[in-house]
């Protein structure tokens, strides 16, 4: 029920009060009046009413801007009217369990090899003592004790490679280090230039190479590290480099070394070496004999040969050693000699090396060696053997 039918039940009751009231005897109201009367307070009534709850309802609604208090933990909370919204409790969400995460398998670490950068292998670098230049110059020397410090370098070779006649077989290569102690103690301080000469040492005393070095290492065929690569192959038809461009042979050479300083006087070294390549050999001709090369040790002679065709033996073809003081013509029968007969008995050593000549044994003027081919009765075949310088 509404507020304004209260009020309008109220005032029709109070009329019929009225009513019955003046039947007791009471002049008759005017009743028309009477209604009229109570409808207009009625209206007055319900319009104030009306304006209160209005008003009420303005009141209590709050604006769009204006945020609504919350109740004190005191006071309490006033009921909503009509038109409020009641809010509604938003749902705290219950806190999840997080998961633990599962621990991994820690990885092992990587075994990490590290390799070390390879040293650099060492030049395998043999000596080899020069004869010297016989002027006494001790200013120019190498930082070898040996020899007083006058020596050959050879790049390539061990130590007990080299004899006393050194030889090359495979390659040839080397050269010298040399430098004034007044300047200075390293590879070619105080030093103007070297020249290398490089002479047949067969009697025939041919120039086959020269080549003059201004810096260090001092190089034979030229190079600019201590192993003056590249060295010469000693292959078939090898030849001395340009300009000379001449073959190479197996024979007996002779190095003469020319040392000029920045100041001071020069010096000369002087090295005898041999080429003997199984590559560079040429085809002999049968019921032929060569001597290779001649070394000495302990004062004995150790002369290799190789015969060609035959192989010495007695009775029959032999060879007959002789010292270059002796006439090829007379190194056999009906010859002087004197000889010797290899084998120098029958069933006795007729291979190389030769070493039945000493030191005590040399003539004052002999410089060589010599091998002819013999026959059965001793008589020698001119042209079938040669000579070699003694060391």
């Amino acid at each position: 029920m509404s507020i304004r039918g209260t009020f309008t039940g109220l005032l029709a009751l109070s009329a019929l009060a009225i009513l019955v009231a003046a039947c007791g005897g009471q002049p008759t109201p005017d009743v028309n009046a009477a209604v009229q009367t109570a409808l207009a307070q009625t209206r007055e009534a319900e319009d104030n009413v009306a304006q209160a709850v209005a008003a009420t309802l303005t009141a209590s609604a709050p604006t769009a801007t204006e945020q609504v208090a919350q109740p004190t933990a005191t006071e309490q909370a006033a009921p909503p009217t009509v038109t409020e919204q009641v809010a509604q409790p938003t749902d705290t969400p219950a806190p999840q369990p997080t998961n633990t995460p599962v621990p991994t398998n820690t990885p092992t670490p990587a075994q990490i090899e590290i390799i070390p950068t390879p040293t650099a292998t060492p030049v395998r670098i043999a000596i080899s003592p020069v004869d010297g230049g016989g002027d006494d110059n001790d200013f120019l020397r190498g930082s070898s004790d040996s020899n007083n410090g006058r020596n050959i370098l050879l790049p390539g070779f061990n130590q007990s490679d080299v004899q006393n006649d050194p030889t090359f077989r495979d390659f040839i290569n080397f050269r010298v280090e040399v430098f004034d102690t007044r300047a200075g103690l390293y590879d070619g301080a105080g030093i103007q230039d070297v020249t290398f000469h490089i002479i047949a040492d067969d009697g025939n005393g041919d120039t086959v190479w020269e080549k003059t070095e201004a810096n260090a290492p001092y190089c034979v065929f030229g190079g600019d590290a201590p192993d003056c690569a590249p060295a010469i192959d000693l292959r078939p038809d090898v030849e001395w480099p340009n300009p000379f461009a001449g073959r190479i042979n197996n024979n007996v050479y002779l190095a003469v070394i020319d040392i000029v300083p920045v100041n001071g006087e020069p010096t000369q070294w002087r090295w005898r070496f041999f080429i003997d390549s199984p590559q560079l050999r040429e085809e002999q001709t049968a019921n032929t004999a060569r001597i290779d090369q001649i070394s000495l040790q302990d004062g004995r002679y150790y002369v290799d040969f190789e015969t060609f065709g035959f192989t010495p033996q007695l009775p029959g073809q032999h060879v007959h050693f002789f010292w270059n003081t002796v006439p090829q013509e007379q190194a056999g029968v009906p010859g002087s000699g004197p000889w010797q007969l290899y084998p120098a008995s029958a069933g006795a050593t007729n291979t190389s090396p030769f070493t039945m000549y000493t030191v005590n044994d040399r003539p004052a003027d002999a410089t060589q060696i010599c091998i002819l081919v013999a026959n059965g009765d001793h008589s020698v075949n001119q042209g079938t053997g040669n000579c070699v310088d003694l060391p």
